[in-house]
């Protein structure tokens, strides 16, 4: 079943779970098209996914596509809001069937996911640089929605020029309650930096209370070139002090 909230003006909530039927998508496209017919405006949707659905059967699926077929050609902004694995491909591979912009947000930052579908623009995140560490420290906050572009633009640069001066570097990666996720293309970027850059730190902190976060980096810390260490926010200035060292 789809649970569908059109309260809203300028978004749809959708809460799938179980099995998905083919009138269950034939119900969404006549939600979301009387929608249209009474607010005279294309809404947004938030999808939010707690536990992952199924379709009943190969006419759902069918349907499915029909609906994103059709929809998603209109439709400029899809958040897609849960912490399974699976749901951070999404934006990714969406990217090549619709044109709406669709954006990750882990279960905690459901209030964050409405905000951006409801923005007028994509609101993308940014790295803000931390200042008051040694030179060969790269320190940045992620904050909003983090973007392939912000890489490109702050953070590699970052290490870049640094590494005209320095031979290895240290890395303090703040993700507090400003940050919101990261999209489809950040994620590959990130992957990216990382092959490119792997010797080239000696030790990084991340600071974070995001769970998934904090249990990868926890998973892949023994296998790494770097020393890798993990502080909650709370221990924020405790992270600046180990990765000066």
């Amino acid at each position: 079943m789809i649970d569908i909230e059109t309260t809203h003006p300028g978004i749809v909530v959708l809460r799938p779970e179980g099995g998905l039927s083919e009138q269950d998508f034939a119900d969404l496209a006549e939600a979301i098209d009387t929608h249209i017919n009474e607010t005279d405006t294309v809404p947004n949707l938030v999808i939010r996914v707690d536990k992952l659905p199924h379709w009943e059967s190969l006419s759902a699926v069918s349907r499915h596509f029909h609906f994103v077929k059709t929809h998603g050609k209109i439709v400029r902004k899809v958040a897609v809001v849960g912490d399974s694995p699976l749901l951070k491909l999404g934006p990714e591979v969406a990217g090549h069937f619709v044109k709406a912009s669709v954006r990750h947000f882990p279960a905690n930052k459901f209030e964050d996911a409405k905000a951006w579908a409801l923005a007028e623009g994509d609101d993308p995140g940014r790295f803000e640089v931390m200042e008051g560490l040694p030179r060969d420290v790269i320190a940045v906050r992620a904050v909003g929605i983090i973007t392939a572009e912000d890489y490109r633009e702050t953070l590699l640069p970052l290490v870049e020029e640094k590494l005209k001066e320095h031979d290895t570097l240290k890395l303090l990666f703040v993700m507090g309650d400003d940050y919101a996720t990261f999209a489809g293309d950040a994620v590959w970027e990130d992957t990216k930096f990382d092959l490119k850059h792997l010797r080239d730190f000696s030790r990084i902190a991340v600071v974070t209370d995001v769970d998934w976060v904090t249990r990868t980096m926890k998973i892949f810390a023994p296998v790494l070139p770097y020393t890798l260490q993990v502080f909650p926010m709370a221990e924020l200035e405790k992270g600046k002090s180990w990765i000066k060292r």
